[in-house]
């Protein structure tokens, strides 16, 4: 972990304040030879938003000429459209995001079904894990193509591949093309969510950007009263898969005016004369191949140098084995955890050694890969770097390990320990959705006003998060405690993770560029995949060892040898039992002790968050970042 050095006790804390606080050499303007603050010889020592303010302030209505084709695709619809134009964009986009947001709710109900009508519980931390490293890991190349492509060309094909998963959900027979459908689902909508937040950075200031962020989760709120409602309606009604089906056919449906929008003022931008795209005359084949290349591409700004005798032409190693590298690598150190939890594969079988072992080499491979192998990195490494961007991803991986570790179960534990409706334990786990969403409205328009986002993140929302995971480990570990204490708690952990993820947020985008805004967000949403995947082993880790333990050590002695089927049938078998039985204290037990220790992991780990936040630069966002009609 990387500590900050403290400032001496007579210099007060400095703030950094666009361009001036990057530049480390100032002369006064000469016209004759070019020389000032942003000279030539100067610009090379400028940090990148120090150089995206340069480009602003130089050229603000011109589209960046070296930028990559999304970026200028994204400039060109900025410069053309109209405030009207900007507000209706914004109200579909709040609509695209209520009905992603409505589905996460309603598939947060009926997965649980789905997986108990196959039999099949032990697959929901695989598939948990799966998803999670898969759709974090995906996030930086799906940024790389939202530069080359563009917004509207990059919505297009995760919406496809939102729907075939959908589609597999919907039609699926048995666990494992369920997993898959899950996976190919999950990744879709990681995607558009990323390709909607990218959109709304690019068409709000920064200064605004907060509440602009908050403001697209508001649906969360709404969701979180009609997603359990909703899903509980399709299991009585018609069937869980209805509750996919129906969305197959709805979701493409309501992302289509918003490419319909984008590509007409890109259009509109090309007709003013103020963007034009020359043929390129290639091939098909022509064209694949310079899109291989044009991927590996770090910055626009960085080109290699021309071949000659001295200096041959390198092969490219392609950026793309650096992703399925790292993705394996993570998949094969974190899975065995969930295989081991249905004893598919013990701690000390061959298989969980050697897929750890292996993963845990994959590191090093891939770390040697980008060192000495790759002539294009997978990472943007000058961006990650950068002490603000690397405490901030630090922060969102501790900040998700710490939530999944008691998230995984969490829905089980609340139906079966405190008895409630489907419709009730929907409520129960969308708690921190309301609470998180509608506090980072509140401090989207605190950082409007104060125009800093570190210290209230470091002394508020990280204290109170530690206390509300703290008060999880007692009132969590009573298997007959009182629900309102778990929902205070609850609460306080919506408060500070609201706060803290737009901290987060904000940390990475303050540190780039414009064109590296993708790429930040993308690389924030990999360590907090990352880390929420880590925490799915954990939280799969304690509950395999705890329960059984737990249940087996309480249960009646006539019942002993039903405690590995009670375990394995997950909630609808555990509520066969009536309230205040034996066997239900046996298992009310059981669930507060395995909820207790990751409960006290999740907290343990939070101690983690101060250096990861402290590291970070005191940013002010009163300043410029986008060229274009901004919210």
């Amino acid at each position: 972990m990387r500590f900050f050095k403290q400032p001496r006790a007579e210099s007060p804390p400095q703030e950094v304040h666009g361009a001036e606080a990057h530049t480390t050499k100032e002369t006064e303007a000469d016209p004759a030879n070019g020389t000032g603050i942003f000279s030539g010889s100067d610009t090379s020592r400028l940090s990148l938003e120090a150089q995206n303010e340069k480009e602003l302030e130089t050229h603000p209505d011109e589209i960046t000429k070296d930028a990559q084709l999304g970026v200028q695709k994204a400039e060109a619809a900025a410069l053309v459209w109209s405030k009207k134009a900007v507000y209706a964009t914004y109200a579909w986009i709040w609509v695209c995001f209520f009905l992603l947001a409505l589905h996460s709710s309603i598939s947060g109900t009926v997965i649980n079904k789905a997986y108990a009508d196959f039999v099949a519980a032990p697959q929901i931390s695989t598939a948990s894990i799966l998803y999670s490293i898969i759709g974090g890991v995906l996030k930086l190349p799906i940024a790389k193509t939202l530069n080359l492509w563009g917004r509207a060309e990059g919505l297009i094909v995760w919406v496809v591949v939102y729907t075939i998963g959908l589609i597999i959900l919907a039609a699926c027979n048995g666990p494992n093309s369920y997993a898959a459908g899950y996976v190919l689902f999950y990744v879709g909508y990681s995607g558009i969510y990323l390709i909607l937040d990218v959109f709304i950075a690019d068409t709000s200031g920064l200064q605004n950007r907060a509440f602009t962020f908050a403001f697209a989760s508001t649906p969360f709120i709404c969701t979180a009263f009609t997603g359990p409602l909703a899903g509980e309606s399709f299991l009585k009604v018609a069937t869980w898969r209805w509750a996919y089906g129906v969305f197959a056919i709805v979701m493409p449906v309501v992302f289509a005016p918003l490419v319909i929008v984008l590509k007409f003022y890109q259009r509109k931008a090309v007709s003013m004369g103020l963007y034009k795209r020359e043929p390129s005359g290639r091939t098909i084949l022509q064209s694949i191949t310079h899109y291989i290349h044009e991927f590996d591409r770090t910055s626009p700004s960085i080109t290699p140098p021309s071949p000659s005798p001295t200096n041959p032409p390198s092969k490219t190693h392609p950026a793309v084995i650096g992703a399925c590298l790292l993705m394996a690598a993570w998949i094969l150190l974190l899975l065995p955890f969930s295989l081991q939890q249905y004893g598919r594969a013990q701690y000390k079988s061959a298989k969980f050694i050697a897929m750890v072992v292996i993963g845990f080499c994959l590191l090093f491979v891939f770390a040697a890969w980008e060192k000495w192998v790759a002539r294009r990195h997978f990472v943007r490494y000058e961006l990650l770097k950068q002490r603000t961007v690397l405490g901030a991803c630090a922060m969102a991986a501790i900040s998700y390990f710490s939530f999944y570790c008691w998230d995984l179960y969490y829905y089980d534990f609340c139906i079966v320990v405190f008895n409630l409706s489907v419709s009730m334990a929907g409520y129960m786990t969308q708690i921190y959705n309301v609470g998180s969403c509608f506090w980072g409205v509140i401090f989207g328009l605190w950082i409007r006003y104060t125009k800093h986002f570190k210290y209230t993140c470091l002394c508020f929302g990280l204290p109170l998060l530690i206390l509300g995971a703290g008060l999880m480990v007692h009132f969590r570990g009573q298997a007959d405690g009182d629900i309102n204490y778990v929902i205070m708690a609850q609460i306080f952990i919506a408060f500070g993770g609201g706060t803290i993820v737009i901290g987060d947020d904000m940390a990475v985008m303050a540190a780039a560029d414009r064109e590296g805004v993708p790429m930040m967000l993308s690389l924030l949403g990999l360590f907090s995949s990352l880390g929420g995947a880590i925490g799915y082993a954990v939280s799969a880790a304690v509950y395999s060892n705890v329960f059984p333990e737990s249940l087996e050590a309480h249960l009646p002695l006539e019942l002993k040898s039903n405690a590995t089927a009670i375990y394995l049938g997950g909630y609808t078998a555990q509520m066969d039992y009536p309230v205040g039985s034996d066997p239900r204290n046996a298992i009310n037990y059981a669930w507060g002790r395995s909820q207790m220790y990751g409960s006290i992991a999740g907290t343990a780990i939070l101690v983690l968050g101060f250096p990861a936040i402290a590291v970070w630069k005191n940013y002010r966002v009163d300043r410029k970042q986008n060229k274009g009609v901004m919210m």
